[in-house]
């Protein structure tokens, strides 16, 4: 089954970035020249994706208001909608919020991560309920890493501030629909449904190489436009 659908997570409030994300999402934050959000739908287009949802949350209507102003679904010949949810309500719930605009399968992404591999590539996997798009990194202690057994993630570990390299989740995956429950509650997806499908076998992975940047804190957000300002 081809992929056309790639939902992005825009919600997030940018605590760690202080004041300049008081007021902007992080994934409307500019780097290099315009949001950085435009950066990763640009990407998807360029990688045959025709659908995109946005999981909006924090300062919602900044995204929406710039989607419509700039009229970026025709610029890019995508289809572009928004799904805010109505409160807080984590990763997890953001996306059973949007349960209904899912297609069977998609590609999730986090609005505030750059990683540059063919996405298609990942999407056109199937086999598991959820892939991941893993990245070795060094250092890895501010992210939780992954294990591999063949392509089948058997464990997910907490952070650890003394590791020097792992692989991580690069915040690319390719979930199943029916993977996604629905529910009203807030929830995580990094924290139950990821683990939970480790669980069961149902969570490959990958490991790609390309650039590889978030834009959680100030010096990553610095890296970022190094990095687009080539790509």
């Amino acid at each position: 089954m081809s992929v056309r659908q790639c939902v992005f997570l825009v919600g997030g409030l940018g605590t760690r970035l202080g004041d300049i994300a008081r007021d902007t999402p992080k994934p409307m934050l500019p780097v290099s020249g315009r949001p950085f959000i435009e950066h990763l739908l640009a990407k998807a287009a360029l990688n045959g994706f025709d659908r995109a949802l946005l999981l909006a949350g924090h300062r919602a209507e900044v995204v929406k208001r710039h989607i419509e102003a700039t009229n970026l679904d025709a610029r890019l010949g995508m289809e572009i909608a928004v799904s805010v949810e109505p409160e807080p309500m984590g990763t997890g719930g953001a996306l059973s919020h949007a349960h209904d605009l899912l297609e069977d399968a998609f590609l999730l992404l986090n609005g505030d991560t750059w990683f540059d591999f063919d996405w298609r590539a990942l999407a056109d996997r199937e086999g598991y309920a959820g892939m991941m798009a893993l990245r070795m990194v060094e250092p890895a202690d501010r992210y939780e890493t992954v294990a591999l057994d063949g392509d089948r993630v058997v464990d997910i570990r907490a952070r650890d501030p003394s590791l020097s390299k792992g692989l991580i989740n690069g915040g690319v995956c390719r979930l199943a629909k029916a993977a996604v429950p629905r529910t009203d509650r807030a929830f995580s997806l990094e924290a139950e449904l990821l683990p939970a499908l480790c669980r069961d076998g149902a969570l490959g992975g990958r490991v790609f190489e390309g650039a590889f940047v978030d834009i959680g804190l100030p010096a990553s957000l610095a890296a970022a436009e190094r990095i687009l300002a080539s790509a």
